[in-house]
Parts: C-alpha cells; sequence; structure tokens
C-alpha cells in the first residue's frame, strides 16, 4: 500500500499544532472587557475560525496526496517491491515508495553523467577536431600523410546516416564540415593516405562489463574518440527492420575513409587511402573544427539517450581531470565531481555513463537529489525529452495527459523501466522520479501511467474553492 507523505501518522500533530497556532492568533482579539477606547473592531468573519477553509494548502495535500499515491500503486502493482517512486511540490514530499532501494537506472544514468560534464566543463566549452600534417602545405598540396586526429567530438555524421534516426530531430553535425575545413585551408591535393587518429582516448571499444551481445546491437556503436556515424558501416535502413543491417567497424579507419570520400567530392586529390594510424608528435595542425559547445552535447546525450555520446564524454572527462581517457576513470570522476557538489554517492554503483551495463545501481533519492539540484528551469531539464513531442519520447505518452507537460529523461533496458524530470499540473510543477524493476510484460506503459498521474495533481478541489468564503475586512488601527 503506498503512503502518501501527507496522510502519515507521524504528520498528525504537525496539523494539530497548525490548528492551535491559528486559535493562539485569534483568540487574544476577543478580550475579556469588550473593545477598548479609539479600537474600530471588524464585523464577524463569514468563514468560522476552526473552518478547515482557513488551512486551504494543508487540506488540498490531504486529499491530492492520497489520490496521486492511489494512481501510483495502479500503476505499479505487478511488481511493488522491484519499484521506487518519489514525487515532490516545490521540494514538499507527495508521494515516497522505496527512495532507499537500489534499482537498476537504464539511460535515467545520464543524469548523474550530464551532472558531471556540466559542472566540470561548463556549458561553453568544446572539444577540437584537428587535421594535421608532418609538414605545412606547399602550394595547395600536403607531401605525404594527412592525420585527421580525433578529440572526442560525439556528433560527427554523414546526411545518409543521419536519414536513419528514429527521431528526425536528433542533433547531428555534418562530416563535411571537416573536409570543408581543409578546402578553407587551401588544400587541394594530398598525396599520401588520410590518417584516423583516436589516440585521444584509449582503446576500449565497449565497458568490460558489458554483455558481449552489446557487440552487434545497432543501438550502440564502438567507442572511440574518433567517431563518424557513430563507428557504423553498412548500415541499410527499412520500415519493419529499421539499424538491420548496421555493422560496427573500426571507428578512425571508417572515418579516415569517410573523409577521403567527402574530399573528393570536394576535388581534393587523395593518393591514397583511409587507414588507421597516429600522427607524428611534431605533426602541425592544417585545420581544425571545434564541436558544438558542451551544453549541446550533453543536451543530445539525454534528449535522444545517446549512449555514444555518453561514453565518450565520460572518457573525456577522465582524460581531462586524471589524465586518463578511460571508462574506469571517468567515472571515478563523475562520482567525484558530485561529491564535490555536495550530492548524495554512498549508494551509487556506476558500471558506465550511459546506462546500459545491467549491474548499474542507484536509489530514486540520488536521482531526485540530482533534479533538485539543477531545478526545473535549469539548461539539463530544458535538454530533456517532452512527451509526446520531442526525443525519447516523441513516440510515447502521445495524446494522453501528459502530452507536453512532462520533460523527462528515461530509462528501457530489458527489465527496468523508468522516467525522472518534470510534470507540470494544473496547481503544481512536481519533480519525480520512478524506477522499475522486473518482469512487467506491459514495458514502458507502467512509467507513461505514472506520468498520466502525476499531471492530474491535485486531483482535489482547486485552492480558490477552499480558501475563505468571502472577502474579510482587515483590521485597522486606531483612529487617527
Amino acid at each position: 500500500m503506498l503512503v502518501p507523505w501527507s496522510s502519515r501518522s507521524r504528520r498528525a500533530p504537525l496539523v494539530v499544532a497548525v490548528v492551535v497556532a491559528l486559535l493562539a492568533l485569534v483568540v487574544p482579539l476577543a478580550g475579556e472587557g469588550g473593545a477598548q477606547e479609539d479600537e474600530v473592531v471588524a464585523p464577524p468573519a463569514s468563514t468560522p475560525v476552526l473552518s478547515a477553509r482557513r488551512v486551504p494548502g494543508l487540506v488540498q495535500g490531504a486529499v491530492a496526496g492520497p489520490a496521486l499515491a492511489a494512481a501510483v500503486e495502479g500503476t505499479i502493482d505487478r511488481n511493488p517491491e522491484t519499484w521506487c517512486f518519489v514525487a515532490e511540490d516545490a521540494g514538499r514530499p507527495v508521494v515516497t515508495v522505496n527512495p532507499d532501494l537500489p534499482l537498476a537506472p537504464a539511460s535515467v544514468t545520464k543524469l548523474f553523467t550530464a551532472t558531471a560534464l556540466l559542472e566540470h566543463f561548463g556549458p561553453d566549452h568544446t572539444l577540437r577536431t584537428v587535421l594535421a600534417a608532418a609538414q605545412p602545405a606547399v602550394d595547395g598540396v600536403i607531401d605525404g600523410d594527412l592525420y585527421l586526429v580525433g578529440g572526442g567530438d560525439p556528433l560527427w555524421a554523414t546526411s545518409g546516416y543521419a536519414q536513419s534516426f528514429d527521431d528526425p530531430a536528433n542533433p547531428w553535425v555534418d562530416a563535411g564540415l571537416i573536409a570543408d575545413a581543409l578546402v578553407d585551408a587551401g588544400v587541394r591535393e594530398v598525396r599520401g593516405n588520410v590518417v584516423g587518429d583516436d589516440s585521444r582516448h584509449d582503446g576500449e571499444r565497449w565497458v568490460a562489463s558489458w554483455p558481449t551481445r552489446y557487440r552487434s546491437d545497432p543501438s550502440v556503436g564502438p567507442i572511440s574518440a574518433l567517431n563518424i556515424n557513430d563507428g557504423f558501416t553498412g548500415y541499410v535502413e527499412t520500415p519493419d527492420q529499421p539499424n538491420a543491417d548496421r555493422r560496427a567497424g573500426d571507428p578512425p579507419e571508417l572515418a579516415a575513409q569517410t573523409l577521403v570520400t567527402l574530399l573528393e567530392q570536394r576535388g581534393v586529390a587523395v593518393g591514397g587511402g583511409g587507414v588507421a594510424g597516429a600522427r607524428p608528435p611534431d605533426a602541425v595542425e592544417v585545420a581544425g573544427v571545434d564541436s558544438r559547445p558542451m551544453s549541446e552535447l550533453v543536451g543530445e546525450m539525454v534528449l535522444e539517450s545517446d549512449n555514444n555520446t555518453a561514453e565518450m564524454l565520460v572518457k573525456e572527462l577522465g582524460l581531462d581531470r586524471a589524465g586518463q581517457g578511460t571508462t574506469a576513470a571517468g567515472l571515478a570522476e563523475v562520482v567525484a565531481v558530485l561529491d564535490e557538489l555536495g550530492l548524495p554517492t554512498g549508494d551509487l554503483g556506476l558500471k558506465d555513463g550511459s546506462g546500459l551495463d545491467p549491474e548499474n545501481r542507484v536509489t530514486c533519492g540520488a536521482v531526485m537529489a540530482v533534479l533538485d539540484h539543477h531545478g526545473p528551469d535549469s539548461l539539463l531539464s530544458g535538454s530533456l525529452a517532452v512527451a509526446g513531442q520531442t526525443g525519447t519520447l516523441h513516440r510515447r505518452m502521445v495524446g494522453s495527459p501528459a502530452t507536453g507537460q512532462v520533460r523527462a529523461k528515461t530509462g528501457t533496458l530489458n527489465t527496468v523501466n523508468a522516467l525522472a524530470g518534470w510534470a507540470d499540473t494544473s496547481g503544481a510543477r512536481l519533480t519525480f522520479v520512478g524506477l522499475g524493476n522486473g518482469n512487467d510484460p506491459r514495458g514502458n506503459v507502467a512509467a507513461d501511467r505514472f506520468a498520466d498521474a502525476l499531471v492530474s495533481y491535485p486531483a482535489a478541489p482547486p485552492l480558490a474553492e477552499l480558501g475563505p468564503s468571502s472577502p474579510e475586512p482587515a483590521l485597522v488601527g486606531p483612529a487617527e
């Protein structure tokens, strides 16, 4: 049985205390000797002193809390012992269910990653992809190899690949801009190879603890500091089998081969092919392209729940703070940043930055602390998917009460169904977290239903109806 915070027995003394306080304020106004000289006494109030209408917020909460608790209970009834749920109204708990229970969060993990990235790098930080050569170009000719050096930018894609995105509004950056930068630098010929260099980060293409099946999963490509099209090759999209023929390749080699094609399309002659390798230590920059600012990289990560973006940026965090572009170093720094912010990390068990690892563990309380840290008007909130409209929610809650009213981070992984963010209701803006683990055949339907329930809050008479029945004149002081 779910218990609304406002109806718990330990809250009863608070209600009594409020009523007693009201009496303490009102009773002295009616002294034993009647009105004193020069006093003007107000007419009797139209609402009795002890009426519940004099504490409308408490009354509304007492009705709305149980209603929301009942609605949430109806959505998680299949696996109540493997759910946690917390909802707050302006910091006041409305419903709490297992707030300290460690559960697998799936992609809600990205909220922790996003927080660390924004705090450490700031919203304006950029990552630079560099074109370098052993010697500067002479008369528009690079007499040797051209090195394409990855800077950790996760959004490079070709227009053909972008057409495969489930969400047509998914942000991406045209890889043609790299070729354009070389052309703008006056280069018309490369007599050697185009060499893709991703040595900025380690060479681990998948998180070591991930199930091996992920290596053939079209939803996550190999991780690399130099990635175009998420490291996939051979993708062919069909309406009934999206991503069916995507295959993971070697990211730096694929990026180099893609650049060869893009250069030739622009009239730049390339004598060799696209290969993987490392630039010489003394190579000079010929051209470069900066990424979108960190705010937009993080925004894409949470809006589209982009796993590759999350894992690449975690390694970048490890490199920048600890000098190691590895998943382990990056995750340690995620926790360290959260600690610096004073956020709870004792129950965090992070195995990756994306949430793909089924062994990740967080609590609803820890997620709520992250949301409270940012707030409903924050950059993070503005980056989240909107129910029935954008990102990972553009196909969910369409035409439901939550459409356009719920902004949240989704989490879906095998038996995990999660949702965390903000819900605009008729009388409040609720902050909420729901993490569900267990074999529920309804899948995301349960999470979507509690999102619908949230927007019905407060399911109680409006405050205007609970206030005094008519305006009461204020007491007037001594006549002048």
